[in-house]
């Protein structure tokens, strides 16, 4: 009779399948999944490690690397944050945190990665790489923009998420350089202004 109510009783420990994102792919395979080669991967890992990092051993926290591997499958495959979270072997809330953990991160990055050319110098050189590429003659920044499927906010606000096709979605707009490097970006309503 002790041993039903026992409450010593251990859970058989869990092992989470992340460290398999982690390991089991070559260079090829984490383009085609994550959109990144492993170098550059390890690149957002450092550029973003002290931000990443939790002082906490409790419940074995995710490293900064498994965070970043979690944010860009999120964004290269479009998927739901359940199927993320199967994928890794984490709850749904985890991958949620942790998108959020990360784009946060990457989003106090802009000004130091997403800058317009400003100087003489710097705008005669976007101009002559955009001429070397395909004979544009003074162009200095290409833009495109696209709608990102949003959930409908409450009112008063909703009709000013409505696009074109009458589904909710924020609009994204960014400018590149010759070498596909972002200039600018804004969204929702903002338009950019390519000189």
């Amino acid at each position: 009779m002790a041993d039903i109510f026992d409450t010593n009783h251990r859970q058989p420990r869990q092992f989470r399948r992340i460290d398999r994102q982690l390991t089991d792919f070559d260079d090829a395979e984490l383009r085609k999944r994550y959109k990144f080669s492993s170098d550059n991967i390890d690149r957002l890992v450092r550029l973003l490690q002290h931000r990443l990092e939790r002082r906490t051993q409790r419940n074995r926290p995710l490293t900064p690397r498994q965070q970043v591997m979690i944010a860009l499958r999120f964004y290269a495959s479009g998927n739901f944050l359940q199927v993320i979270g199967d994928t890794f072997g984490v709850d749904v809330a985890t991958v949620s945190r942790t998108v959020t953990d990360v784009t946060d991160a990457l989003f106090d990055l802009k000004d130091r990665a997403i800058r317009f050319p400003k100087s003489n110098v710097e705008i005669r050189a976007a101009k002559n790489g955009f001429y070397a590429l395909r004979g544009f003659p003074c162009v200095i920044g290409c833009g495109e923009g696209t709608h990102v499927k949003i959930i409908a906010p409450g009112q008063p606000d909703e009709p000013a998420y409505v696009n074109r096709k009458r589904q909710q979605s924020i609009k994204v707009q960014t400018t590149c350089d010759s070498k596909g490097v972002f200039l600018l970006y804004s969204y929702k309503h903002v338009r950019i202004l390519i000189i």
